[in-house]
């Protein structure tokens, strides 16, 4: 069964090839599905978090919107419904489909607006990416309805810095700077789907003992190399470069924090060690530490 769906899945991404790769896709906003539609998908647990999703409130612990999105096998997007934590029945999601073979993209999220669906099924979060989970589920429509419950996986790594020396005194912004993916991922793989330059602004302050960012990896096996810099603004705008710093292959996984230990403000260039780290950070994965 997994290998069939796999080959429904190439060829719907060879079908999506096909269509223009800058075009929106073109449907009714927000539309209403049926009350009474032939089928029903239930947000019922997160990757490595089980529990009975059956009340708002819970999903709500991980996520403050859903948006679950059905394509058809032309790629097109045929039906959708986006919802927030304070509607009712959040986490459930009702459609009303003849018959056909479609696939349901779904993503969890709590940033303060929707993401974009684009054509061949590109989905963009925009650049405030923070904990997202996503699914992707084949739906075979016929005479009888469909229930569904959903399992979605988290598909973003956390770089964590956390610094061996002290931080200037008046440091109060850090940028990353990358090549890979962020915020835009394929819908159906839920890999990040570009390679090009990302940044990362944070206001801190010298006081903060840990600096982070989130992403979302190319594949299972990424790394970045990411350069930091170090500036102090002042109140008029005025920007004083305090210290640059480039750290080269940092591996970055779905479901794990990378933390990263060093000298971050030294200007200086450090030899760098990996390891797995065997012990579990909250309900992440398994965690990675690298010195550099």
């Amino acid at each position: 069964m997994k290998s069939k769906m796999l080959g429904n899945v190439w060829t719907l991404m060879m079908s999506m090839a096909l269509l223009s790769a800058c075009e929106k896709m073109v449907i009714a906003e927000n539309p209403e599905p049926g009350e009474e539609g032939n089928v029903v998908v239930r947000v019922t647990q997160f990757e490595q978090t089980p529990f009975d999703a059956r009340t708002r409130s819970e999903v709500g612990e991980y996520c403050s919107r859903l948006c679950f999105h059905v394509y058809g096998e032309d790629g097109q997007r045929v039906s959708y419904v986006n919802q927030k934590q304070e509607d009712t029945g959040f986490g459930t999601a009702s459609f009303s489909l003849s018959e056909g073979r479609y696939y349901l993209v779904v993503v969890g999220h709590n940033g303060s607006s929707n993401p974009s669906f684009n054509a061949n099924v590109r989905v963009s979060l925009g650049k405030q990416v923070g904990d997202t989970f996503w699914c992707c589920e084949e739906l075979v429509v016929g005479d009888d309805d469909i229930e569904k419950n959903l399992v979605l996986n988290r598909i973003v790594s956390l770089v964590r810095f956390i610094p061996a020396d002290p931080s200037p005194e008046n440091l109060n912004q850090l940028i990353f700077t990358y090549t890979g993916s962020r915020g835009t991922f394929n819908g159906l793989t839920g890999y990040g789907s570009t390679n090009t330059k990302q940044t990362a602004d944070l206001d801190v302050s010298a006081d903060d003992s840990q600096f982070e960012f989130y992403m979302i990896p190319r594949d299972q096996n990424d790394t970045i190399n990411v350069k930091v810099n170090s500036y102090y603004i002042e109140e008029g705008g005025r920007i004083h470069s305090l210290a640059e710093k480039t750290i080269e292959e940092i591996p970055v996984r779905r479901n794990s924090i990378t933390i990263c230990r060093g000298n971050l403000f030294d200007n200086k260039s450090s030899s760098r060690s990996v390891f797995i780290s065997v012990s579990v950070e909250g309900e992440w994965g398994e965690g990675i530490n690298m010195s550099f």
